[in-house]
């Protein structure tokens, strides 16, 4: 009893937080994945309360986070295995979005396309991966993988090229963000890296995707789109992008493009155009917010904020920064 009443406590003051006065501070999971906290990137809501996040150091399931209106958990992180994926088909998965189909809900995974462990190796490894999802609320989620997705988005996206073969801090392609839009309807990619200064890129590919057949040949020809990013000098990536239902915006988390990197994270509200418009939210030095997802609750609208070092927020919706 006591352990639970230190989490709602702790979760209380989280939400407390997200008032544009302080800084939102993480409340740790209750759990482990296996040994080592939850690295927790990806969110989306599935119900009332419910959310799956991705842990992109295991590709093999989704977790199942289930929280009360004060923002604790009130069930164990269910591990949710994905079914029908092949050994290398998913590596270091990123980013989430869900899609409404026929009365169900599909989630797509989308690996970070990164170099993995080239240095000193003397062979490169490729992540790889576009992953669709169906959800049911018990046991093994049904996964369908995209072949060739790397090598597709390549190919089509030429400016990409000059970074396919350099690991992240390089300045190599890393992909974390994931969203979807409904009105078009496509799949937006946010770059963490390759980064500019002042700017950070999404790259918009168009698809059915509750419906299509899950294979390039679905995929229509990606646009790049360049967004402003507001007062920054630096070189900031997109660590996460999450369509709000309810505005019709997208929310996108910010953050440094490498690891050795001083920028701030910082979270925005965007149209689809080449403005960002910053949202009246800081985030304490000891967070690093990979996921965001909007709901509504006790009616009000909040903020779900997973972080990859093992902890969640949950806080109101904030107000555009001025």
């Amino acid at each position: 009893m006591a352990h639970w009443t230190v989490k709602v406590a702790s979760a209380f003051h989280a939400v407390g937080r997200g008032f544009g006065r302080g800084k939102v501070k993480s409340t740790p999971f209750g759990e482990t994945n296996g040994s080592a906290p939850f690295n927790a990137s990806g969110v989306v809501q599935v119900g009332p309360g419910r959310f799956i996040f991705v842990d992109n150091h295991d590709p093999s399931a989704l977790f199942e986070l289930a929280l009360d209106a004060n923002g604790a958990e009130v069930e164990r992180i269910s591990r949710r295995p994905l079914a029908g994926l092949s050994e290398g088909q998913l590596g270091d998965p990123e980013g989430l979005a869900r899609i409404d189909c026929d009365g169900a809900i599909c989630i797509v995974v989308a690996s970070s396309l990164c170099v993995v462990d080239a240095k000193g190796s003397g062979r490169q490894r490729f992540s790889d991966g576009l992953v669709r999802v169906r959800y049911t609320p018990h046991g093994d989620l049904k996964a369908e993988a995209m072949v060739g997705f790397r090598d597709w988005l390549l190919f089509h996206v030429p400016f990409l090229q000059p970074a396919r073969r350099l690991e992240p801090d390089d300045g190599g392609l890393n992909i974390e963000g994931l969203g979807w839009d409904p009105s078009t309807p496509a799949l937006l990619f946010g770059l963490r890296g390759p980064a500019d200064r002042g700017s950070i890129t999404v790259i918009r590919i168009p698809i059915d995707a509750g419906v299509a057949a899950w294979n390039t040949g679905s995929l229509g020809m990606p646009s790049i789109v360049r967004v402003r990013t507001p007062g920054s000098t630096g070189k900031q990536g997109v660590r996460d992008i999450s369509y709000d239902e309810q505005t019709g915006d997208f929310l996108i988390m910010l953050g440094r493009s490498t690891s050795d990197g001083k920028e701030p994270f910082q979270l925005g509200m965007w149209k689809g155009d080449d403005d960002l418009q910053l949202l009246d939210i800081d985030f304490h030095r000891s967070m690093k917010p990979e996921g965001v997802v909007a709901f509504s609750s006790g009616g009000g609208r909040k903020l779900l904020i997973v972080d990859d070092g093992g902890g969640y927020a949950m806080v109101d919706y904030p107000s555009i920064d001025q």
